[in-house]
């Protein structure tokens, strides 16, 4: 029944009831850039907090200046349009909307090379996913997604992922065995959680608080901010930090939308889109301890796990880095690892 909405949604907006941007008559009217341009962007998260902070209001605000007034965005936040990011993304591949965001997970559909955001321990700190992201891998993932119908104009950090449960106390590797964990729907993820003992259920995020709540699953795993905004933060006792991986989200606008602007006007996108990516950047180093600190508050054991375990944790999972390296193309697991 929810796909059912949701096509019935994308067909009435796609025919121009709602919105003035995507790729209805604002599209074929701004050829020549006259007058203002309305777009819009649609994303699962909250209009504050969480791991994106204001990113999508700051977008809306950046564009607008280095459009010189000539752009104006409306941002649909809250999963008002859909809290499903890969419906979400895929609003923006189809031009039903022009901006969308969500975890890379949901483009492995369209390119493999995403997928080393979902292998585990492959990144080591906000420094490192820089790097790559603004470097060479950067550059190969926004020409694949070219293909795909999209323009990549960024990517974000929620930050490093790990595994909370509703009810059962979580200390080391061995207490994860036989536990129902929720899973984003990524091969990898499925794989590794396996690796772990664990039984994987791929899920939305927007199922997992009933789903913990009626013991459908035993356990998630995700960033801080994200347990924070997604409310799990209201039914979960233990949260063990294993930092499996250091999840990113990808900022996209459609192709056909992005070449119907001007020179000109792609490259203010393109300029506020690059500022809006570094605001989140600052905004997250804040907001991890902030979200940390509610989540101690709230009578979370909060498991900080010794060297020791956690190399248990590497030796379970770490041989997949140099499977998955195989599939994944131009050399890109390599090109990370260089990036260190």
């Amino acid at each position: 029944m929810k796909r059912i909405v949701v096509l019935l949604l994308l067909v009435t907006l796609a025919a121009g009831s709602v919105f003035a941007g995507g790729q209805g008559d604002g599209a074929s009217a701004e050829g020549k850039d006259a007058g203002v341009i309305k777009m819009t962007m649609a994303t699962s998260q909250p209009p504050e907090g969480g791991f994106m902070g204001e990113m999508p209001f700051k977008l809306a605000e950046y564009l607008k200046e280095e459009s010189g007034g000539r752009i104006e965005l409306t941002v649909h936040h809250s999963g008002s349009l859909s809290s499903n990011e890969r419906e979400l993304l895929e609003m923006a591949q189809a031009g039903t909307v022009d901006f969308a965001m969500g975890a890379t997970t949901y483009v492995l559909g369209w390119s493999e090379s995403f997928k080393i955001f979902d292998l585990p321990f492959l990144f080591d700190s906000v420094d490192h996913f820089d790097r790559v992201v603004f470097g060479e891998v950067g550059d190969i993932l926004r020409e694949e997604c070219l293909d795909d119908n999209v323009v990549l104009l960024g990517q974000i950090i929620p930050g490093f992922r790990s595994i909370f449960t509703a009810k059962k106390e979580i200390r080391t590797i061995e207490d994860l065995k036989g536990l129902k964990i929720r899973s984003m729907e990524s091969p990898v993820y499925v794989e590794m959680f396996k690796r772990l003992g664990m039984l994987p259920t791929p899920m939305p995020s927007s199922e997992l608080y009933t789903s913990l709540q009626t013991g459908v699953v035993d356990a998630g795993e995700n960033d801080p901010a994200s347990v924070v905004s997604w409310g799990w933060i209201d039914v979960i006792k233990y949260y063990m930090l294993n930092r499996h991986t250091l999840s990113s989200n990808a900022l996209f606008i459609g192709k056909a939308r992005f070449d119907s602007l001007s020179p000109d006007l792609q490259d203010a996108v393109m300029r506020a889109s690059e500022r809006a990516v570094r605001y989140q950047f600052d905004y997250i180093q804040g907001a991890w301890e902030d979200s940390m600190k509610m989540i101690r508050d709230k009578g979370i054991t909060v498991v900080e796990l010794s060297d020791a375990e956690l190399a248990k944790f590497r030796d379970r999972v770490s041989p997949m880095v140099d499977e998955y390296a195989k599939e994944i193309p131009n050399n890109l697991v390599q090109k990370v690892k260089d990036a260190r």
